[in-house]
């Protein structure tokens, strides 16, 4: 909750900028789960599909999740430097994003004559100092929207985007995340801009797991949204099972939707954030995160690049907690599978 310009509480209002994506479809469903956020639209962005699937999906979930009134609009094509993207997640989210499963195509339509740049601005505009994007792809819708209009970094109440590798391995290579190596012109930019920024990547994400047993309770509880939820993700934890040898899924994107509502879960440290755009770390996150001061100006200091807050641990208990009661993962589901094994 937050105080509004004539000091009522108010509730966040989120825009998620995604690419569905197998945990794209749980932390959508967490946000519409959540009474501490209003999702006031949802914009879509190349990653584990192309643009136009993910426009696809994400308008299938707003119908398989009841909220057809929600917007969706599609984002950007290419890179912010006009690159296509090079590869798409399909071993790890399927062929559809959603585990192979084929799903019917929506019956609703994205907004039409308008970019995810576009309505970012707008309602950026329309709810000053209300408004949280989650970015759960690259970092270019909202790089776009902030060249656009760069007075909306003084008036989003914050951008979380759901990047980078600090003190880890990626998972593309050794050195890059998926979302920073799928636009790291884009990131560097958006981490350079002055807005709000908070960055949750790999450091955090690979410590919420929620494992084959709490998927099983899930849909024990028989819920046609969380049903759906148990089918698409059984591909995804085959790729976990195959890839680092865990019976449970990395909760990546739902923790990024958790960031935006439930901070204090978070361990975050403030430092000027660069991303390498080229050469063999290209989409390499690194951060200044000690309190030396420079002799001399580098790429970090220049032009007075400011700090953002980077998210580096999380009570994964307390996360735990919270996801198990949006998904209905409850102690007498766990304790009637506890009794079958």
């Amino acid at each position: 909750m937050f105080q509004t310009s004539d000091g009522k509480p108010g509730v966040r209002k989120l825009i998620i900028d995604t690419d569905p994506g197998v945990d794209d479809s749980w932390a959508i469903l967490l946000a519409l789960r959540s009474p501490e956020v209003e999702v006031i639209g949802i914009t879509s962005l190349f990653g584990n599909v192309r643009t136009k699937m993910a426009t696809q999906n994400a308008l299938f979930l707003m119908e398989k999740f009841g909220r057809p009134d929600i917007p969706v609009v599609e984002g950007s094509l290419t890179s912010i430097i006009g690159g296509e993207k090079e590869r798409i997640a399909d071993f790890v989210h399927g062929d559809d994003g959603f585990g192979n499963t084929n799903q019917a195509k929506p019956t609703l339509t994205a907004v039409e004559g308008k970019t995810a740049a576009d309505f970012i601005v707008e309602k950026a505009n329309e709810f000053p100092g209300q408004v949280t994007v989650v970015a759960m792809a690259s970092a270019t819708n909202v790089a776009l929207a902030l060249r656009q209009d760069p007075s909306i970094k003084h008036k989003l109440h914050e951008i979380v985007h759901l990047a980078g590798a600090f003190f880890v391995n990626g998972n593309v290579n050794p050195c890059a995340e998926a979302n920073a190596f799928g636009d790291p012109e884009a990131a560097d930019e958006l981490y350079g801009s002055g807005a709000r920024v908070t960055v949750i990547g790999l450091d955090v994400t690979q410590k919420l797991v929620t494992t084959t047993r709490d998927i099983e309770a899930m849909r024990a509880a028989n819920h046609p949204h969380t049903n759906f939820l148990f089918d698409i993700s059984q591909f995804y934890m085959q790729f976990h099972r195959d890839t680092v040898r865990q019976e449970g899924i990395f909760m990546h994107d739902p923790a990024a939707i958790l960031l935006a509502f439930r901070k204090d879960l978070f361990r975050c440290k403030l430092g000027r954030v660069r991303v390498a755009t080229e050469g063999l770390c290209r989409g390499q996150t690194v951060m200044d995160a000690g309190a030396k001061l420079w002799s001399f100006p580098n790429k970090w200091t220049e032009h007075s690049r400011p700090p953002v807050e980077v998210a580096l641990d999380v009570d994964a208990a307390g996360a735990a907690r919270v996801f198990r009661a949006r998904f209905g993962i409850t102690s007498k589901w766990l304790g009637w599978l506890n009794r079958l094994r």
